[in-house]
């Protein structure tokens, strides 16, 4: 079972349309829509916004679906030189709202948990190959997870990595899979990026456009994965 995660409705509202025989199940505040896609089981899920609910979304699932992976799917910020409309896989994940170096941490590093969180090479391989072989153009990079939707690098508690995207949900969701010994993914079309001038206005221009978009990608990685 292929476990999907989004923030939004917008990020997951397609792909729940398209299950076949859909089961709902509520747990709290959360609703798992489980069934078939492309003759794949799947189980997707709304999380809200943010890392504790992203977070026990994800825990919640794999307690109680046992996926094979999950992928975590949507929108993020951007740091040049991406632009909006970009597609970003990341390979690392890490937080931006964290500062444990008083005691010997890396910047952005949680106390006794790894610097970064590592995508699974297995299933990141395999969905580059996919990307690649539906034409989209694609960038590998790295997420940095906060509780804050950034608008400058001077509100990241971050080194600056090569290709980097801001999010709210990511390095959790990585996070409760890494505890969990669940493999995971994240992959994520870029809305705005941070600093220009048109960051909001193009956040809100782009914002649904790309969350559908992001949909489109993992219909057409479900189909293709074997």
């Amino acid at each position: 079972m292929i476990g999907i995660i989004g923030a939004m409705s917008t990020e997951v509202d397609s792909l729940i349309q398209k299950i076949n025989n859909p089961k709902l199940q509520k747990i709290g505040c959360f609703s798992f829509v489980a069934g078939t896609i492309y003759n794949k089981e799947v189980v997707v899920l709304k999380t809200g916004i943010g890392k504790v609910a992203s977070a026990v979304g994800a825990s919640l699932l794999i307690q109680n679906y046992n996926p094979s992976f999950i992928i975590n799917t949507g929108i993020a910020g951007g740091v040049g030189p991406l632009k909006s409309e970009d597609i970003v896989l990341s390979i690392e994940l890490s937080y931006g709202d964290v500062d444990a170096t008083v005691f010997g941490y890396k910047l952005g590093q949680v106390p006794q948990m790894p610097y970064v969180y590592e995508a699974d090479k297995t299933y990141t391989v395999k969905i580059e190959q996919i990307l690649k072989n539906n034409g989209y153009n694609y960038k590998i990079g790295h997420a940095v997870t906060s509780d804050s939707f950034i608008t400058s690098l001077d509100m990241v508690h971050s080194e600056h990595f090569s290709n980097m995207i801001c999010e709210m949900e990511g390095a959790s969701i990585a996070q409760a899979c890494y505890m969990l010994n669940v493999p995971f993914v994240s992959l994520r079309y870029i809305s705005d990026i941070l600093g220009e001038a048109s960051q909001i206005e193009n956040y809100n221009e782009f914002e649904n456009k790309m969350a559908y978009r992001s949909c489109d990608i993992i219909l057409d990685i479900i189909r293709d994965l074997k």
